[in-house]
């Protein structure tokens, strides 16, 4: 009898508000790497400011997917299926390989997909079609799912969130929780899916000459009020991470442990905090 890897799929999932870091810490992985920006995202240009080396060397390539334009108020085709077109690509022999796909972001697929449908009838999306935009979105997840396992390539999710009032897992009360920026039943399955889950934020430091700075912050394990979490260390208690990368990640993937020279001490975990964090 043969048996299985225990390691199928590699995804990480990086949350957080726009401009938090997502896109920078996406361009530390390993190279070569395919920047796929959906819609308008415009994360290309931060990742070409910061990796203009790696650009140059040919080790980081784009592609910039979006709906077709309007003709007689019709979109043909989306940025979803423009996608699985692309995936389509890269399983043929001699095509490019690499070891990163970024995805930024998943809930531009999402939203470009209802776009179309709604434009396309011109009206808002029934629940039927609700159930169509989910059904897309699955099978695009489960695409990539599959495209990483057969290429052994890592894909990194990029996504922003919302707040949500939701049922503890007690069912007792009701929080609100920070979750990606997708429909409630989709985000939970591409949350299943993620190998690690991080938070990435901003904060607000004052320096030694009293002027104001600021700090990205990545949050890695398990965090009360957002579905954080990480298969490849196991922890118990989570924690704010300073400028967090691949590199750092993978040393403490190596260590089994967070490190405590990029932890930021954080003495208070209330949602006050956290929103406080955030902004």
């Amino acid at each position: 009898m043969e048996y299985d890897n225990f390691i199928t799929h590699s995804i990480d999932l990086y949350m957080g508000k726009p401009k938090s870091g997502k896109t920078l810490i996406a361009g530390s992985y390993p190279k070569p790497l395919l920047y796929i920006s959906v819609g308008n995202d415009g994360g290309g240009r931060v990742l070409l400011m910061k990796y203009r080396s790696d650009v140059a060397k040919g080790l980081i390539k784009v592609k910039n997917l979006k709906n077709d334009p309007m003709v007689l108020g019709k979109i043909k085709k989306t940025s979803i299926e423009k996608l699985a077109e692309v995936l389509a690509e890269l399983r043929k022999p001699n095509a490019d390989e690499f070891k990163t796909i970024v995805i930024d972001t998943i809930g531009g697929l999402q939203d470009d997909y209802k776009f179309a449908i709604e434009t396309n009838k011109g009206t808002k999306a029934s629940m039927q079609e609700f159930g169509e935009i989910q059904m897309m979105m699955i099978n695009i997840k489960d695409n990539m799912k599959r495209f990483s396992e057969e290429k052994n390539c890592t894909f990194v999710w990029c996504t922003h969130t919302r707040e949500q009032e939701v049922y503890e897992t007690s069912g007792l009360s009701k929080e609100l929780r920070i979750v990606p920026d997708l429909t409630i039943s989709t985000g939970i399955k591409y949350m299943k899916d993620a190998s690690n889950i991080f938070y990435c934020c901003r904060k607000t430091v004052i320096l030694p000459d009293n002027k104001r700075d600021v700090e990205f912050l990545t949050y890695v394990g398990p965090h009360p009020l957002i579905d954080t979490g990480t298969r490849d260390i196991t922890l118990e208690h989570g924690a704010f991470i300073k400028n967090f990368t691949y590199d750092k990640w993978q040393k403490m993937v190596e260590e089994g442990k967070l490190l405590p020279e990029n932890v930021l001490e954080i003495n208070n975990t209330s949602p006050e905090m956290a929103k406080e964090i955030e902004e």
